[in-house]
């Protein structure tokens, strides 16, 4: 998998792997080659860490190279390069993945020394209006990239520039650091049209529902018209619903987890809702998602009359026929209740382009979707009868050729203290424990696909069964779970307050760690291919690494020869950590427990959402990607 977009070829060239996790031609580097102009800092983000080792020539593609002049480099390689290794066994970290202060940005542009406090209508700001507009560690473009903006983010900013080098309008500094030069991919202008018509902000924080909720094979987080069926959370509650044994609920992943934050003009009925609400209806994705169905939607530039829907969809009638049809399957999931008609597109008015976009003023259809494309929709709205939606790269579909997401319910385990590993999960669709009775007899209890149940250690063997013990005493056959155990060793890096990953691809499943204590237990989908050569197969690479880029979202898709063609847009709380591979969301499946992705970790929308939360480089409110040379968090991924 790649990401899209048109990329600069900085100095560290990604070395490019048989794997469709997101692989982009290229990656941020510590330093730009030469100074840019705006319009070329709106390539996407990219993939590969800091530079330690030099890749083999043959692994790179000739549209993966880097120009001339420039040297291509790999991620931490040097562990990462011996598949089958085990890296706890490691007797100290790695030099090449020790802190050595490399992130610490200058002070080029010191605070004042006294803050006195700015009144409200003092406020400075300014905004995106491109899908990437970069923040650098200082104002000129040779500098480190330390983020991204997206379109439609406004962040505060400092009354005046801090420099024009190589920017005529001027570089501002920006809460809470880094310089952003106003020019193609970002405005002074708050109010201009690309802002308003990317108000909506991603969701990043999800606050725990105050019932008990199902994980696994539970009740859909939605049902017809977007109706709930969770109850809300008191927003930024952050509560271990634990009431039954092994029942969890996600945990919040920050005092005070925000509701949704669509405070900008236009901004749906879902603003109004509290965090519990978010948890409920988006199921840890940030937006709303739909795919395509077939034949593929056309990309709207503007909202279609009738004739033009006719003209550019030969087969409206008989569709819509066949729409109505599906509608009332049981399993049809409706979208959410329409908002108002976006401002930018009432009057016939077409949408506006990102930076870089190049668009006929009188273009009615802009394309068509890819085969097996998803979207993330910013808002849905009614028009002449039909639903549409806008996409977070402006475009207009007609929601009735796509399928609403229903996102995963599945969530792992957190782990307050006094509660640890080993935990098991439920393999089975029709597993069950035994629950001992108060006179020596036993009843059979379900369990629900994919339950977590924490085990006391202990096991015993019952009728040539074994089963493994639970923390409340009942009992669950050792054969219809996997069991997470605590690690076989310590890790030299295990040290206090230090946070790392591990994931085990036989287990296919991740821990995340505080020093040497478990907080968090889930399962996920590794590489499909096991244990293979991840450079040849769909496997995931083994080794240490530390996660050194994030995305809120970024676009991922495979090239149309692929076997498997696709085009997922936004995929959610992407963390890079070495070359292409990378943990993310998958809003496309369910499998979570079972080895079935093109090389990267899997999560469930949940899991993700509270991991991207969790781990470093932190990325603030109001930016959608940061990136880190030697403060990401460490992870670890063993056979």
């Amino acid at each position: 998998m790649r990401v899209r977009g048109i990329f600069l070829l900085p100095a560290m060239a990604l070395a490019t792997l048989s794997v469709s996790c997101p692989r982009p031609a290229s990656e941020p580097a510590a330093t730009s080659p030469a100074p840019a102009p705006a319009s070329a800092v709106t390539a996407p983000l990219a993939a590969a860490a800091p530079a330690v080792a030099a890749p083999a020539p043959s692994a790179a593609r000739a549209e993966d190279a880097a120009p001339p002049g420039e040297e291509a480099a790999t991620a931490p390689g040097a562990l990462a390069a011996a598949p089958g290794g085990d890296p706890l066994a490691l007797p100290a970290l790695p030099p090449e993945l020790v802190d050595d202060g490399s992130d610490k940005l200058p002070e080029i542009d010191p605070p004042p020394a006294t803050s006195p406090t700015v009144a409200e209508e003092d406020v400075h700001e300014l905004a995106s209006v491109a899908r990437e507009t970069w923040i650098f560690a200082e104002p000129r473009w040779t500098s480190r990239r330390i983020g991204y903006l997206r379109a439609g983010a406004v962040v505060a900013r400092r009354p005046e520039p801090s420099g024009r080098t190589s920017c005529a309008d001027g570089w501002y500094h920006i809460e809470p650091n880094g310089y952003v030069c106003i020019g193609a991919s970002a405005t002074l202008n708050i109010h201009d049209l690309a802002v308003e018509a990317s108000s909506r902000r991603p969701v990043r924080r999800f606050a725990s529902p105050t019932l008990p909720v199902v994980r696994g094979e539970a009740a859909p987080a939605t049902t017809q018209a977007g109706e709930a069926t969770l109850a809300a959370a008191q927003a930024g509650e952050a509560t271990l619903a634990a009431t039954q044994p092994g029942e969890t609920a996600l945990a919040a992943t920050q005092p005070g987890a925000n509701a949704l934050a669509a405070t900008q003009p236009g901004a749906n009925a879902l603003a109004a809702t509290q965090a519990g609400d978010a948890t409920a209806l988006l199921g840890g994705l940030p937006y709303t998602y739909v795919m395509s169905r077939s034949p593929t939607p056309p990309l709207y530039a503007r909202l279609p009359d009738g004739d033009e829907q006719r003209g550019a969809e030969p087969d409206l009638a008989g569709h819509l026929l066949r729409a109505a049809t599906a509608a009332r399957a049981p399993d049809f999931v409706a979208p959410p209740p329409p908002d108002a008609t976006p401002s930018v597109l009432l009057y016939g008015r077409p949408a506006p382009g990102l930076a870089g976009d190049r668009r006929s003023p009188d273009a009615l259809v802009l394309g068509r979707a890819r085969t097996r494309s998803g979207f993330a929709l910013l808002s849905t709205f009614d028009h002449d009868g039909r639903r549409f939606g806008l996409t977070t790269d402006l475009a207009v579909l007609p929601l009735d050729r796509t399928r609403v997401i229903r996102p995963s319910a599945f969530a792992g385990l957190a782990l307050p203290e006094g509660v640890t590993l080993p935990v098991a999960f439920a393999r089975r669709r029709h597993a069950a424990r035994l629950v001992p009775g108060e006179r020596g007899g036993a009843t059979r209890a379900p369990l629900r696909f994919r339950e977590a149940i924490p085990l006391s250690g202990a096991s015993r063997r019952l009728g040539g069964i074994d089963y493994l013990e639970a923390r409340d005493g009942s009992l669950v056959r050792s054969d219809e779970v996997v069991r997470v155990d605590p690690l076989p060793r310590t890790p030299a890096w295990a040290v206090r307050g230090r946070k790392w990953i591990d994931v085990s691809i036989d287990k296919q499943s991740l821990v995340a760690y505080e020093g040497t204590r478990p907080v968090y237990v889930t399962l996920v989908s590794t590489g499909a291919d096991g244990l293979g050569d991840p450079k040849t197969t769909r496997s995931t690479i083994q080794g240490l690494f530390r996660i050194h880029t994030k995305h809120v979202t970024v676009t991922m898709d495979g090239d149309e020869e692929d076997e498997d063609p696709f085009d997922f847009r936004d995929v959610p709380f992407v963390q890079y950590f070495t070359e292409g591979f990378a943990f993310h969301a998958a809003y496309w499946h369910d499998d979570f427990g079972t080895a079935r992705s093109h090389g990267c970790v899997n999560l469930s929308p949940l899991d993700a959402a509270w991991l991207f939360e969790w781990t470093t480089p932190e990325v603030p409110a109001e930016w959608h990607g940061a990136l880190s040379l030697r403060k990401g968090t460490l992870v670890s991924i063993r056979p």
